[in-house]
């Protein structure tokens, strides 16, 4: 464990920052909605790369990413964490511009719809509209999912979607999910992530069985594998490769998607470290970060 990750490690831990996710409904949206007023859609003006939007239904934007004027031939759809509730910040289009420049791939970032005011229903149909135009544009096997959190659940769950509503679009060239979110579903997985909770700084496991609640909001009908991510159908997946935390409430849920790709045939890899941060893989601030960051980047730009 290197020194700036120890430092950042019990800085938070000591800081109390996983209280946030166990806070009473009321005062979590009040928490929530605060921080959300400064995370809207815009277009950055840095120089650092080529930036334009996608509209969505007219409603919904998507920020893309091109390192250089002109459309690569492959591109990532990168979904932002935040447990389906809170939106992206500053830091989070940097790493997806890391993404783009070392990769050599376009970056769409969809500032999909949050759970604070729709059903997940309708953050899916916004993602998978976007993975849908990107195959349009590049063409089947040159479009990429990647993720983190929230978003790596999106990441999966974009192969996922495309079985369930039969859709028939080819299945992402590569999924790399960084500390997929879960809503366990077993007796099992709820005892592994209870376990892992009082390691975990950042996030509550308690967060992990109300926020089915959030993502539903008020919808009954809702699929399972958007609220159980790893119940989902990966047939014609090639190969996921999954990020995580050895002391993070989220690995619990590790055996289950181990589980779901050999039920589907699905190649799988799994990189995993001690003591590190929920999603430290794209927090390439410390060694360790950095260095798992590059093996996704160098999975991406195969």
């Amino acid at each position: 464990m290197s020194v700036i990750s120890a430092l950042m490690y019990n800085g938070l831990k000591v800081s109390g920052f996983k209280k946030v996710f166990s806070l009473p409904e009321r005062k979590f949206l009040q928490k929530v909605a605060k921080i959300n007023q400064s995370r809207q859609f815009f277009l950055p003006t840095d120089n650092k790369a080529h930036y334009h939007e996608q509209k969505i239904f007219d409603k919904y934007s998507c920020l893309v990413i091109q390192s250089n004027e002109t459309p690569s031939e492959r591109a990532i759809l990168f979904f932002f964490g935040g447990g389906m509730m809170i939106g992206p910040d500053k830091g989070d289009i940097a790493v997806a511009r890391k993404l783009a420049k070392n990769t050599g791939c376009d970056v769409w970032f969809p500032y999909y719809p949050l759970c604070t005011d729709y059903c997940i229903t309708e953050s899916y149909r916004m993602s998978f509209e976007c993975y849908r135009r990107m195959l349009e544009i590049y063409g089947a096997g040159n479009v990429s999912t990647c993720g983190f959190s929230s978003g790596g659940a999106l990441a999966i769950g974009m192969a996922s979607h495309n079985n369930a509503i039969d859709a028939g679009l080819a299945q992402p060239r590569h999924i790399v999910a960084v500390s997929p979110g879960e809503v366990p579903w077993n007796e099992a997985e709820c005892a592994r992530m209870q376990a892992l909770n009082a390691r975990d700084v950042m996030i509550d496991y308690v967060y992990m069985k109300t926020a089915e609640g959030y993502m539903r909001h008020g919808e009954a009908d809702v699929q399972e594998y958007m609220i159980h991510l790893s119940k989902g159908n990966l047939a014609g997946v090639d190969n996921i490769h999954f990020f995580y935390s050895e002391d993070e409430v989220l690995y619990g849920a590790w055996p289950e998607f181990r589980a779901a790709c050999v039920k589907y045939g699905v190649k799988y890899t799994i990189t995993s470290r001690p003591k590190m941060l929920h999603c430290y893989a794209v927090q390439p601030l410390y060694r360790e970060g950095k260095e798992d960051f590059q093996k996704i980047c160098a999975i991406l730009a195969q």
